[in-house]
């Protein structure tokens, strides 16, 4: 198995009671969802998609799926993340589906990440640029007003010749800071104040637990700290 099956499979051990789980996006959690469909556990449980294409794959292994129409709050979300810091800062939105990924962190009691060791950074943007999503409607505008507050280089995101557009029917601009963020939490509220920003990228003090692949072994990694022993990937049921 890759790091990301090894963790997606060890995130089986951790859901315990949880009824109604929150499904991020990404290529873990697509991970993730292989190792649910093999899971007698997933009988029992509902889930919550945070996009169309996880929303799809769900129905696709036979799960049950709802949304927070239905549900104020959600026992718990499993998601993936581009990178982490030392303080299980995020970023995030590297799919696309930071917006709705979001508002389900933020809906859920427990919120846990899992990544392969590669996500695990010093500093937010050290390896990716940092996505925000925009409404299409006056978008040059807030393009300009995100160039002029941050002095950074933008770039609106294509899927071949086409812009990207989000489940929400927006636009993804990725913004490439000059060093990675010092200081995660003002570039939020910089970005966040622009009109026509719906969500920006960085999930800042959200996660509750982070756990990461090393290899064959799990780790749980601590606020401001080293990574603790979670458990082999042979000893997961």
């Amino acid at each position: 198995m890759n790091e990301k099956e090894v963790v997606a499979s060890y995130a089986l051990s951790i859901i315990g009671d949880a009824e109604i789980i929150g499904l991020g996006s990404g290529t873990t959690m697509l991970a993730f969802l292989d190792a649910l469909r093999l899971w007698e556990g997933r009988k029992n449980r509902i889930f919550i998609p945070s996009s169309e294409e996880i929303a799809r794959r769900a129905r696709e292994i036979g799960l049950k799926i709802s949304d927070l129409e239905e549900f104020e709050y959600v026992d718990m979300t499993i998601d993936g993340a581009d990178e982490i810091d030392r303080e299980l800062n995020l970023l995030k939105g590297g799919g696309g589906f930071l917006t709705r990924e979001k508002i389900l962190a933020a809906s859920s009691k427990r919120y846990v990440i899992i990544a392969d060791h590669t996500k695990l950074v010093d500093k937010l943007c050290s390896k990716k640029p940092l996505p925000v999503e925009v409404i299409r409607f006056g978008f040059f505008s807030t393009l300009r007003r995100i160039k002029e507050r941050t002095g950074w280089i933008c770039r609106i995101r294509e899927i071949g010749s086409s812009r990207y557009i989000t489940d929400n029917g927006n636009y993804i601009v990725d913004l490439f800071p000059d060093k990675p963020l010092e200081n995660p939490q003002d570039v939020l509220k910089l970005i966040k104040e622009i009109p026509g920003v719906v969500e920006v990228g960085l999930f800042l003090s959200m996660a509750d637990e982070v756990y990461v692949a090393f290899g064959n072994e799990v780790k749980r990694i601590r606020r401001g700290g080293g990574p603790q022993l979670g458990g082999k990937a042979s000893l997961i049921p």
